[in-house]
């Protein structure tokens, strides 16, 4: 799969566990701050960001170790589906450089849904945000 959003993300000594390598509660970090560069990048993030989403399921496979190491590594997410209320990101983690997602260190999902902050309940994705999110999907 090609992602063409990709982000280059520094690791932290803090996240090496007693194993040496990258603790496996890291890597959600790493898919955090991913999301949020995706979002917050473009001139438009107002509109996905207007109406409130939340992380609804996160799944994630991990593939090998990531030792610790000073070159970051690049998450690379992709807009997989989207329905009424939530929409799908899939996510790899991977070596940076050419020809670096042959070295895949986890990969996995994450469900984004629409919310109504105020009634505390999922809402139906809104025209702005649907038409934000084909534009930048691979299944528009």
């Amino acid at each position: 799969m090609t992602y063409e959003n990709r982000f280059d993300l520094s690791l932290r000594w803090a996240d090496m566990d007693v194993y040496r390598h990258v603790n496996n509660v890291e890597f959600f970090r790493l898919l955090e701050e991913a999301r949020a560069r995706l979002f917050l990048r473009s001139d438009d993030a107002s509109e996905i960001l207007a109406g409130g989403i939340v992380v609804a399921s996160q799944r994630l496979d991990y593939l090998r170790p990531l030792p610790y190491r000073t070159d970051p590594v690049t998450v690379g997410l992709t807009i997989a589906a989207i329905g009424r209320s939530s929409f799908t990101l899939d996510c790899r983690v991977f070596d940076s450089g050419e020809g670096a997602e042959d070295r895949v260190y986890a990969a996995g999902s994450v469900v984004m849904v629409a919310f109504d902050e105020q009634a505390e309940r999922p809402r139906a994705l809104q025209p702005t945000e649907r038409s934000w999110l084909e534009r930048r999907s691979q299944t528009a």
